[in-house]
Order: C-alpha cells, then structure tokens, then sequence
C-alpha cells in the first residue's frame, strides 16, 4: 500500500493509493537523529523534480570527473593508467546516463549531460596526448644538444 502526504492552505491529509506509482524512486538514507519517521524509499512523480535531482547528482558526478582530470593533466607524474581510469570513469557515467537515468529526465536534459561528458573526454583526449607528446619532444630536444 502507498501512502501520499498532500497539504494545501485548506486541507492536509494522507491519501492511500493501492496501485503503484510511476517515478523516480529515492532511497531514502538512515538518519539516526530521526527516530519519529521510518522512511524507506520516496517516490517523485512531478517531472521538473526529477530533473533538478537528477540534474544534481549529475552535477556531482561531473565535478569529481573534472577534478581527476585536472589532478591527472596538472601532474608531471602521470601515467596512461591513470589517463585510462578518467576515460573508463566518463564511459561509465554515459552508460549510467543512458541505463539507469533516460527514462526519468527530459530529452533536453539528457542531451546538456551527454554532450558535457562527451566534450570532457574528447578534450581530455586531446589535451592528455598533446602533453604526453610535448613533453617527449622536449626530452629528446634537450638531450640532443
């Protein structure tokens, strides 16, 4: 059985429903401070929701891809394993965009996010062997002498 709280300026009141909701479903955390309410999972139905959710997981994920890639870029030390491990964490994050979210967001959303992650691994791409490739010349250049 489901459960939905509604208020409005006239009534509140919590309505039952026996068939199930079509959404995106939240697991909701254990908070341990509150010991009044057992949440289990929540259900958002509303589209623009949804969105901003999603949009802010999203957010997060690309912020955490776009450190690694400065991290690995910036560092003199870096390896092709590490240049791999930014380029199979993007890959993923697409097949997540894709398998889990497509469902839920709207196509406008969907296509920012997909287009973000694309130019971010292109451009790491491109940056990543434009270093490893200036920095090989500029070793050679150097002992030649």
């Amino acid at each position: 059985m489901k459960y939905v709280l509604k208020e409005t300026k006239t009534e509140s009141g919590t309505y039952t429903f026996e068939k199930e909701l079509e959404g995106f479903i939240i697991h909701a955390k254990k908070d341990k401070s509150a010991d009044d309410i057992d949440i289990k999972e929540v259900i958002i139905t509303d589209a623009e929701l949804i969105d901003k959710h999603i949009k802010r997981i999203f957010d997060k994920k690309i912020n955490e891809i776009s450190k690694m890639i400065l991290l690995i870029l910036n560092s003199d030390d870096s390896t092709d394993d590490d240049a791999s491990m930014v380029l199979d964490e993007t890959s993923k994050f697409k097949s997540i965009i894709i398998n889990k979210y497509k469902k839920y967001i709207s196509d406008k959303l969907y296509k920012t996010y997909m287009k973000k992650v694309i130019i971010m691994e292109e451009e790491f791409k491109r940056s990543y062997m434009y270093n490893k490739y200036y920095l090989e010349n500029e070793i050679v250049r150097g002992r030649s002498r």
